[in-house]
């Protein structure tokens, strides 16, 4: 056994050393006959142009709600829905509701009771978080609802460890007035609203979106159900039942201002500016077969202005057919997008650098796109108040669009 073991040792050994002497061998190839080139095609801020426009702003999907007057945007109310999954449980001969609350959360530590803040309920259905536009939700008239008053505000603090830290805070309102129209199953709605009316407060509150479950807004039921064991025995156990929100979104009043001025392009969530750019790109732009290594736009944000950030998201979306319009303000966005080669970046030292190489290599490799432009647009992570300006003016502004030809 040992002697076989010592002959292959000796085999993998003369093995290894074949192999090492043969990769000293140098490998002869004549770069020489290589016949694609190298080269970069530029493209300058003469030669790039762009123009603003403003659509309604998309009011559903944000992580927040807000009520209240802040930085310009005056958000009239926001909007809840619960949907009639979950109420089943409470028609039940056996089951006695004793209480009802509605439930809402902040992430601020000084809330105060405010007499001003105010909850709505109404069995219509109102909204439609994914359909609904600012215009169909403009007028509404709380007068007809049912006022279910002020909240109670509690903040919780986390005492688990030896330094107390803020949780969140709470506003909560007893829905005991209205516990048969919750309950009622023939009820095809439950729709709450938080409103200050002509009050210049404010308040950021957490919607569906911002956690798994825990901060959502939500109705906790109270109850207690019977379990009759035997004809002489009956036991009664309290439980809750937690009825999370379905639908909610924020109704903010529509702002329509100057968007082109000074040259600039402009983009915001709140405000709905979008920018819709053009560059001179097309199947001939380059040799034929290119291959495109790189092509990034490069664009400056407005100097001196309080709505240059550092980092801000950006997305682009090339355009699927051009659009002949003199309109800039829109309810809906009539620009409508390819659905493919869209990229996004984030602003760095008062620059946007976002990638078009996806884009223009189909351009330049399919003969059923055609660039006639595309629009930027904030993405969903950004803060919905704050907005981003570029200086069209700036004669670093480029298109750089390095490739490889045969």
């Amino acid at each position: 056994m040992k002697f076989t073991s010592l002959l292959s040792t000796i085999g993998l050994c003369g093995l290894l050393l074949f192999f090492a002497n043969r990769s000293e061998e140098p490998i002869q190839s004549d770069l020489s006959n290589i016949s694609q080139s190298i080269d970069t095609l530029l493209i300058t801020s003469s030669d790039i142009t762009a123009f603003n426009y403003q659509v309604s702003p998309d009011i559903g999907g944000y992580n927040k709600l807000y009520v209240g007057n802040q930085d310009g945007f005056n958000f009239t109310s926001s909007l809840l829905k619960f949907s009639t999954i979950g109420w089943n449980t409470f028609i039940d001969s056996t089951v006695t509701v004793d209480s009802l609350f509605f439930k809402v959360f902040a992430g601020d530590s000084s809330l105060t009771i405010d007499n001003n803040l105010k909850l709505y309920f109404s069995n219509d259905s109102i909204f439609d978080e994914n359909n609904s536009s600012l215009a169909d939700l403009s007028n509404i008239d709380f007068s007809s609802w049912s006022n279910l008053g002020s909240p109670a505000i509690d903040v919780i603090i986390d005492t688990s460890d030896t330094v107390s830290q803020f949780q969140e805070t709470s506003l909560s309102w007893n829905l005991s007035s209205i516990s048969e129209s919750l309950i009622d199953t023939t009820k095809l709605y439950r729709t709450f609203a938080l409103s200050y009316g002509a009050d210049e407060s404010f308040i950021e509150l957490f919607s569906r979106e911002y956690s798994s479950g825990s901060l959502d807004p939500k109705i906790e039921v109270y109850y207690r159900s019977e379990v009759d064991l035997s004809s002489d025995s009956t036991i009664i156990d309290t439980l809750t039942r937690l009825v999370y929100v379905s639908e909610d979104l924020s109704i903010l009043k529509d702002m329509e201002d100057a968007i082109n001025v000074d040259n600039s392009i402009f983009i915001s969530r709140a405000r709905g500016y979008r920018s819709i750019f053009n560059i001179p790109f097309d199947s001939l732009s380059l040799p034929p077969y290119s291959v495109i290594r790189y092509a990034n736009l490069s664009l400056y944000q407005k100097e001196n202005t309080n709505d240059t950030l550092k980092s801000f998201s950006v997305r682009m979306d090339p355009l699927k057919v051009e659009i002949d319009t003199t309109s800039q303000v829109f309810e809906l966005d009539p620009y409508d997008y390819l659905g493919q080669h869209y990229s996004s970046a984030t602003t760095a030292s008062g620059k946007l650098e976002i990638s078009l190489k996806s884009y223009f290599q189909s351009i330049l490799m399919t003969d059923s796109i055609k660039n006639v432009g595309f629009k930027l647009y904030s993405n969903m992570s950004n803060d919905l108040f704050d907005s981003l300006f570029f200086d069209l003016d700036n004669v670093n502004n480029r298109l750089e669009i390095f490739y490889v030809a045969p």
